[in-house]
């Protein structure tokens, strides 16, 4: 048994973490990236219980395929979560020697929600002709991606059962920014992770949010020949700069917004790095903190 009082960290991790693109996608890729992400976490582990709130883009695109009927993306968010989650939990157990367990968590949002009228999240692969579905053009025209809403959680229904578990182990929860859900069901849609993780870090009071990405940290200066990676940002200047639209959507910016929120709410650091620098970051190498 993993003690209750023991410090939280809420780890927000990439799917390109768990699946990088030059993987093709080969579950044994998938497997070795998993190992590598969950030893890096291991190290973080010590004295601390992790809740890991992962991505699961290129997942879903494979369970997806060229099928235009999005109706059940539900029912993907669950299946990702589920050989995520396995994936997950048996790594960190193996990395730390301690229990770890994967829930399958749904998240609500309210079906008045304004993003709901307006996709503009793409998923699955790039398609080589213009889908039935809402679809944008990837950059360069190289084909079509589908497109769903990406609408705001308002709450996790499993939180009272992720910090029961954490009093037990290790937890991963919140997959894919979990299955969304209104009081009229099922939403054919993508909840963004690292809103979810940051909501269940202030929720959960953790002791320190990181996210976990594929780029050293923010720029600060992404156009630049050669862009530099801001170590510090205040809580109220990466305010100012999100509604500027200094960072991009769908990518950088949602982690900046949900590490100033959590900052602001605990008065308490967020970290933004990349996957491999995990230890440098922490000890405050590399890396970006917004506090």
């Amino acid at each position: 048994m993993i003690a209750g009082v023991r410090p939280l960290l809420v780890v927000a991790l990439g799917g390109n973490a768990v699946s990088p693109p030059a993987s093709g996608l080969a579950m044994a890729d998938e497997r070795r990236a998993v190992a590598a992400i969950c030893a890096e976490l291991a190290a973080l582990a010590r004295g601390r219980r992790l809740l890991v709130v992962h991505g699961n883009g290129p997942q879903v695109g494979r369970l997806l395929g060229a099928d235009d009927d999005l109706a059940d993306l539900d029912v993907r968010v669950a299946q990702t979560q589920g050989e995520l989650g396995y994936l997950l939990a048996d790594g960190l157990e193996q990395a730390t020697g301690e229990p770890a367990c994967a829930l399958v968590t749904r998240t609500r949002v309210d079906p008045a929600d304004p993003a709901l009228s307006r996709p503009d999240k793409p998923v699955g692969p790039v398609l080589k002709a213009r889908p039935a579905a809402p679809a944008v053009r990837v950059p360069g025209g190289a084909g079509w991606r589908r497109v769903v809403p990406s609408p705001r959680p308002q709450a996790v229904l499993e939180l009272d059962a992720i910090r029961r578990l954490l009093a037990f182990g290790h937890v991963i929860a919140g997959g894919g920014g979990g299955v969304p859900v209104s009081a009229l069901g099922p939403v054919a849609a993508v909840i963004d992770k690292d809103h979810v993780a940051g909501a269940l870090a202030i929720a959960l009071d953790a002791g320190r949010l990181l996210f976990v990405t594929d780029v050293p940290g923010v720029y600060v200066d992404i156009e630049a020949p050669e862009p530099r990676v801001e170590p510090w940002i205040g809580h109220a200047e990466a305010q100012r700069r999100l509604a500027l639209g200094r960072y991009a959507a769908g990518s950088m910016a949602p982690k900046v917004e949900s590490a100033a929120r959590f900052a602001a709410a605990t008065g308490r650091t967020a970290l933004i790095a990349a996957a491999g620098e995990l230890a440098a970051a922490w000890r405050g190498r590399c890396g970006t903190s917004i506090g």
